[in-house]
């Protein structure tokens, strides 16, 4: 029997508004109710025709028996929307994870499934039919559930694997898929990834083998950190260009400052490079002295590039050990003069270029001369946007410099913001 206060708990978050907004809510201070209280709730807001339902659980043993019930008694419903935010038990690995219930993979009627800290252990496909998006978040997948799992979701269109354990595959033939983000964690060994329908890769961490194939409709990379790679070892060269040519044919690329350091590499040890067909190329760069060579070999490489977005970050990268860096020694160039002796035409500079945005620490005076460099050759700028953090007296005197520069093309207009 529940008490006044606790019906009046359950009472008062029904009418809070929650079932105008089609959801559920069930917060992760369970501390104070008891597991009556929250099947009160549970039923009430069920039976009010919700679609969605939000279900954070502790990782208490006095609530372990009472979850799968919770969680199929809501499917029954016939939800759309699961969010299954579990508690770490506080240790690591699989054994501290709760086991996602069968029920949960076959449930037709859901568009979107969210699950957090959870073991799979899929033995059969999957029978989500209706599924549109899928994020997984610090999730154990044993054996071959993933291919269990994707085998049965035919709508699927957004896939999020963020800091998964187990074997991962994402396999798609015959599929709608159009956008997969990969936060693959620290030193994976390998990650496969086919899906002729694939429009937008985001992926950040570090993998040894990253095998990507069949995905010639993308359109939109985004790769941050870095990959496991070896600077002085030619096969890794191989590795690393394989990768990257699998992009050559999207329209927007993003790269952290890892890759320019890759590419100043190749510039400096006369490395071909391969050539990507990108309208937009946005960097994430430390802009020290060892990415200036990188810079230059991605523009060269870029010719259709119209937009040039960069923001610039502290001089330290933490993903980039100094193993790695220790080629850079066998090279000697002057920091300082490296844009004015570049002398060479670079073609997407000529004839493409229109746009250039940059934001960030822009007070370092290796960006002011490679912004300067760029106002001297690009023959159809139009527009370069500055965003600055403060409007010290180092910025003034650079803003002063920059509209007072030599410009190739007479509409380039210089903005600070």
């Amino acid at each position: 029997m529940l008490s006044k206060e606790s019906v009046t708990q359950v009472e008062d978050f029904i009418s809070s508004g929650h079932s105008s907004t089609h959801s559920i809510l069930i917060n992760t201070c369970f501390q104070n109710m008891t597991v009556t209280i929250i099947w009160k709730l549970v039923v009430l807001t069920t039976t009010k025709g919700i679609w969605q339902y939000y279900d954070f659980l502790r990782s208490e043993k006095r609530m372990a028996n009472e979850i799968g019930t919770w969680i199929q008694f809501a499917l029954n419903k016939n939800l759309e929307v699961l969010d299954l935010s579990f508690s770490e038990h506080g240790t690591v690995g699989p054994q501290a994870l709760y086991d996602l219930p069968n029920c949960v993979l076959s449930s037709p009627h859901l568009v979107e499934l969210w699950l957090t800290h959870c073991t799979i252990n899929a033995k059969k496909k999957s029978k989500l039919k209706s599924l549109k998006t899928l994020y997984l978040n610090n999730v154990v997948l044993m054996d071959q559930s993933m291919d269990y799992i994707l085998s049965g979701c035919p709508m699927l269109e957004e896939l999020t694997l963020q800091l998964c354990y187990g074997h991962i595959r994402v396999v798609l033939l015959n599929s709608n898929l159009k956008t997969l983000k990969l936060d693959i964690g620290w030193f994976r060994q390998r990650i496969h990834v086919s899906c002729p329908t694939l429009l937008s890769l985001d992926m950040s961490g570090a993998v040894e083998v990253l095998d990507i194939a069949n995905v010639a409709s993308i359109a939109e990379v985004s790769v941050n950190r870095n990959l496991i790679f070896d600077f002085d070892v030619y096969k890794d060269y191989q590795g690393i260009k394989t990768f990257l040519q699998t992009f050559t044919g999207a329209k927007t690329l993003n790269l952290c400052s890892w890759f320019a350091l890759v590419f100043s590499a190749w510039q400096l040890k006369n490395l071909p490079s391969p050539t990507f067909s990108c309208k937009s190329l946005h960097l994430q760069l430390d802009f020290m002295i060892w990415n200036l060579p990188g810079i230059l070999n991605l523009l060269k490489h870029c010719p259709c590039l119209e937009n040039l977005i960069i923001k610039i970050t502290s001089s330290y990268n933490e993903f980039t050990s100094q193993k790695q860096l220790s080629w850079y020694h066998l090279y000697k160039f002057d920091a300082d003069e490296y844009w004015n002796m570049v002398d060479a035409p670079v073609q997407c500079m000529i004839h493409h270029l229109k746009t250039v945005e940059v934001a960030g620490l822009i007070k370092k005076k290796f960006v002011i001369q490679f912004l300067e460099y760029l106002l001297r050759h690009s023959m159809v700028l139009k527009k370069m946007k500055i965003f600055a953090k403060k409007k010290t007296s180092k910025i003034c005197e650079y803003e002063e410099r920059l509209l007072n520069a030599p410009k190739a093309s007479a509409s380039a207009a210089v903005l600070f913001y």
